[in-house]
């Protein structure tokens, strides 16, 4: 059973893996349909004419026009709902295949919309129901069919006759907002007439997506999902290592039987590599069916789980063969190394061998692999940040580790005589001193799965922690910004965010320079060009402009910059100065303004006094505006200050979903779009489903092996209960004497694992300099769950009917 899981684990989590990764087709589909390629542009005149380069240039050559808008705007009876906008001739067999008809049929004249199931059941709208364009409520647009994206079930689809949303307003009435849209051609034809097509499209300097191209953009785990056998037959090793050391106490009491008839080291120890490579033949091929039947099992819950069809089965077969061959020589090699000397001297030979100093030497391994460990580490040190230097560490980690396992017997008979208040853990872990090669191997499989587990979630934590301490966006983390281009005054959504966000929450504008010539040309004051700083000559951001905010009071200021303003910050301000945040806009003492004055040329005559902060501030900061000043200086300038947005600061860095469903419903009746609503989340942890079931692939690893482990621990106690029933030991004193053993292999198992995961975690972080962040929580339960599995498999591997148990165990 030790020697089957570790392969059964690595076949599930591979053929897991393969059929939730999506393939190349399904990947290629989900773009192209069943074309050859696709090409996209945002200016649909540019789409149209390369459409006819292509039919004059190419022939032979089939062309779809497709468009589509990742944030299209509906109307959702009472709110405005941004969905995923296509249109295309959905009648053509070239685009079969991007979206799954469920009911009804596909639009195929202006004014049907087909959308996708999730999107159907969570607006409760059914076929002959509308789903109008935000800005075409008058014109409703009705439900023919409900579709599903085979890639992304819960999508939110939308899905329109072809030239549909060019023949919509792209704004309305009462906003200025100008929607992103995406105007692209599938190409289907022969491969010269494709490659012809290609070398046009690269004239023209854009990307044509190809099947072949999307194949190779995959990672090397998606394209080979077979590495992740690799690891299970590591872990084999250990586990092998392990298994064979638990049996090696009755073994060696047999060999020594055999020794004393005369029978030769060579003979019993061939003896037994043969009994290992037996049970590795059973073992290996037996854990590698399992495995591929479980993962075939699991196919039809996983789209369920991911939210996606999976991939066509692919049952790993030469991955798979590779893996047995490995296993097996893994198995063969660590009972060679377990079953050394498995007698010492015959008895025979004893007689005629002058007897040697019986002093014991001192073990070497541990010095031996404590320096290589700490070479390891220097070497990672030295070569201070890459791919190179992390494996260094961990490898230099793992190293440490082995070394402190081989201090586990002195730990054993440390507790041995910390036990003696208790008579069942003075018997258990005197057990233990007495021959520690058991309880240790079952430590050391323990703390490799502990380990592993751990290692796993503090690397996706830090990881996580990294990417957001170094998330640089156009507002704070926790950051709501709602834009004013719809011309609502901006008293009217500070009430708004007030009554949809917890009392107290800070909510400042956001202020810009402009003046009375650009308002007067503008639609909305929010989109009225504004001033800005003109770049410092040689600073190479001479293209840039650097916009200007203005900052009245403290309440602002902690808003943008996320710190409180100096004392000579605030003098600054009010004094009339230019708060510049960076020294490279800086010339001199003098800052210079740039006032635009039409066909994009710009006014820098203008110069201002201008100071530096005091004290520094963020990416994120400097990404928003380059200089600060107040209301007053710029209205003695001759320009006028313009509210853009409100800004609410949740001082939540990870603002829950349901908020945007409140902002919707509060922002709504001000004419504020969720489109026009910014929440800053940052950058989402790294945990999708797949890495959901890896884990719990990982801790179903822990809690089996640690079952198995512990069993035949109690397994070889056998013995020594025999010994104590006969004694007239209470039966329940003796079961807890397998308990205290369990609870003990346990204890030592999650100090030892906690102890190398979280070495491993830094080993795999520090060298790019991020963080190590443990997810503690997670940590505790995990541990908390060891120590109850420990107790818990420790009193169900205890006898139950103590005297025809252990008597047929002894005979």
């Amino acid at each position: 059973m030790l020697l089957a899981l570790p392969v059964l684990l690595a076949t599930t989590t591979a053929g897991i893996f393969s059929s939730t990764a999506p393939s190349a087709d399904q990947r290629a589909t989900q773009v192209m349909g069943r074309a050859d390629g696709y090409v996209s542009t945002s200016d649909p005149a540019a789409t149209d004419a390369l459409a006819r380069d292509l039919a004059q240039k190419v022939p032979g050559l089939e062309l779809l026009p497709v468009t589509g808008n990742p944030a299209f705007p509906v109307w959702a009876k009472d709110r405005t709902v941004d969905v995923h906008y296509q249109d295309a001739d959905w009648s053509q067999p070239v685009v079969q295949g991007k979206y799954r008809l469920i009911r009804g049929h596909f639009p195929s004249k202006p004014g049907e919309i087909a959308i996708g199931t999730a999107l159907a059941e969570e607006l409760r709208l059914g076929l002959g129901d509308s789903l109008p364009y935000r800005w075409a409520k008058e014109s409703p647009a009705k439900i023919v069919g409900l579709v599903q994206n085979p890639l992304a079930h819960q999508g939110s689809d939308y899905l329109a006759a072809a030239g549909q949303l060019r023949a919509w307003p792209k704004t309305g009435a009462d906003t200025t907002n100008v929607m992103p849209s995406d105007y692209g051609l599938l190409l289907s034809g022969a491969p010269e007439a494709v490659g012809s097509a290609q070398a046009l499209i690269t004239e023209r300097q854009l990307l044509l997506e190809t099947r072949s191209g999307i194949a190779n953009g995959r990672s090397m785990v998606e394209r080979e999902p077979g590495l992740l056998l690799a690891p299970g037959v590591i872990v084999l090793g250990v586990v092998a290592s392990g298994a064979f050391t638990l049996r090696m106490r009755r073994i060696r009491s047999e060999f020594a039987h055999l020794s004393a008839l005369g029978f030769s080291d060579k003979a019993l120890r061939t003896s037994a590599m043969w009994g290992a490579l037996q049970a590795s033949l059973v073992a290996v091929p037996l854990g590698w069916v399992l495995g591929t039947a479980i993962s075939a099992a699991a196919r039809p819950t996983l789209p369920e789980l991911t939210q996606r069809d999976i991939s066509p089965y692919d049952p790993l077969l030469s991955d798979g063969l590779v893996t047995v061959l490995l296993s097996l020589l893994v198995s063969v090699l660590t009972a060679a190394f377990a079953t050394r000397y498995p007698t010492g001297t015959p008895a025979r030979a004893r007689t005629r061998v002058t007897p040697r100093e019986t002093a014991r030497r001192r073990p070497t391994a541990a010095p031996v692999l404590a320096g290589l460990g700490a070479l390891l580490l220097a070497l990672a040190s030295a070569i201070l940040s890459g791919d190179l230097a992390a494996w260094s560490a961990v490898a230099g980690v793992a190293v440490l580790s082995a070394a402190v396992l081989t201090q586990a017997p002195r730990v054993l008979r440390l507790l041995a005589h910390l036990g003696d208040r208790s008579f069942s853990g003075r018997i258990a872990l005197r057990a233990f001193a007495r021959d520690p090669r058991r309880p240790v191997s079952a430590v050391a499989v323990g703390t490799v799965s502990i380990a592993v587990a751990v290692g796993v979630l503090g690397t996706l934590s830090s990881i996580a922690a990294q990417e957001r301490a170094t998330y640089v966006g156009s507002r704070h983390l926790g950051q709501v910004e709602a834009l004013l281009y719809a011309g609502t005054p901006p008293q009217d959504v500070e009430e708004a965010l007030s009554a949809a966000l917890p009392k107290g929450t800070s909510i400042v504008r956001g202020t810009t320079v402009t003046d009375q010539q650009a308002l007067t040309k503008a639609n909305t004051p929010a989109l009225a060009e504004g001033w800005s700083v003109a770049p410092r000559p040689g600073s190479g951001s001479e293209g840039r402009l650097q916009p200007i905010q203005i900052v009245n009071d403290a309440q602002t200021f902690e808003a943008l910059t996320g710190r409180q303003w100096t004392d000579g910050e605030r003098a600054a301000l009010q004094n009339g100065r230019v708060l510049a945040l960076s020294p490279d806009y800086l010339a001199g003492d003098r800052v210079t303004l740039a006032v635009p004055v039409g066909a994009e040329k710009y006014d820098t005559s203008r110069k201002a006094a201008g100071v530096l902060v005091e004290q520094a501030v963020d990416d994120t900061t400097r990404s928003r505006a380059v200089a600060y000043v107040s209301a007053s200086a710029v209205r003695a300038w001759g320009g006028v200050p313009v509210d853009y947005s409100v800004i609410a600061t949740t001082g939540d860095q990870a603002p829950p979903a349901e908020l945007d469903g409140k902002l919707a419903k509060a922002l709504e009746p001000v004419n504020i779009l969720m489109s026009d609503v910014r929440i800053e989340r940052g950058p989402e942890g790294p945990t999708p489903t797949l890495w959901y079931i890896m884990l719990a692939l990982a801790l179903a690893a822990l809690a089996a092996t640690l079952g198995i482990v512990v069993a035949s621990s109690a397994a070889e106690l056998r013995p020594d209960l025999v010994r104590l029933h006969r004694l007239g030991i209470a039966p329940r004193v003796i079961r807890r004497v397998v308990v205290w053993q369990s609870l003990a292999i346990a204890v030592l198992a999650v100090l030892l694992g906690v102890a190398a995961g979280t070495g491993l975690v830094a080993a795999r972080v520090w060298p790019f300099g991020a963080p190590v962040v443990l997810d503690w929580t997670a940590v505790g339960s995990l541990v908390a769950a060891t120590l109850v599995l420990g107790c818990f498999y420790g009193a169900i591997a205890s006898p139950r009917r103590l005297g025809n148990a252990l008597y047929r165990a002894e005979t």
